[in-house]
This record gives C-alpha cells, structure tokens and sequence, in this order.
C-alpha cells in the first residue's frame, strides 16, 4: 500500500498500533508510541521510528496475524523511504 500524504500513513500507524494492543501485543504497541514520540521533522526522527518498527519486528513479529506482518513491513517500508528521502 501506499500512502499519499503523512496523514495517511501515521493514520496506518495508529492503527496498527491499536491493533497490536487489542490482539495482546502492548509491548509492541507501545514500542510505536515510543518511536512516534522521536518523530521532530528530521532525519534522525525518522530514524528513530524506523529503529523502532524494526525493533518490533524483529522482537515480536512471529506473534502477529498475517495482516499486522504485513502491514508492519509495508510501513518499515515507507519509513525507511522517508528516512532515505527515496
């Protein structure tokens, strides 16, 4: 998926992260809230979310349905092409 503004993407986070919370994933949920918290309008903000989706991913991906896998990895994506300036 792509996203066509900022909106619609921290939109995609905040649910994702609502659903990592209503599934028993709080920890990784709150990860996201840690990462979204770095964002300031730089680079290393960016990178800041990054490191966190990636944290979250490789630490508790195994347990999430197939939808939040996906979803989680369409969003590394994007915030790795943000951080990039791709």
């Amino acid at each position: 998926m792509e996203y066509h503004s900022n909106t619609d993407l921290f939109e995609a986070i905040e649910e994702l992260q609502k659903s990592l919370a209503s599934s028993g994933n709080e920890e990784a949920s709150n990860l996201i809230a840690e990462g979204l918290s770095g964002l300031n309008g730089l680079t290393d903000g960016w990178a800041v979310l990054f490191e966190s989706l990636r944290t979250i991913n490789n630490k508790y991906g195994t347990s999430f349905s197939k939808q939040q896998s996906a979803e989680l990895n369409n969003l590394q994506s994007t915030v790795h092409k943000a951080m990039h300036r791709v």
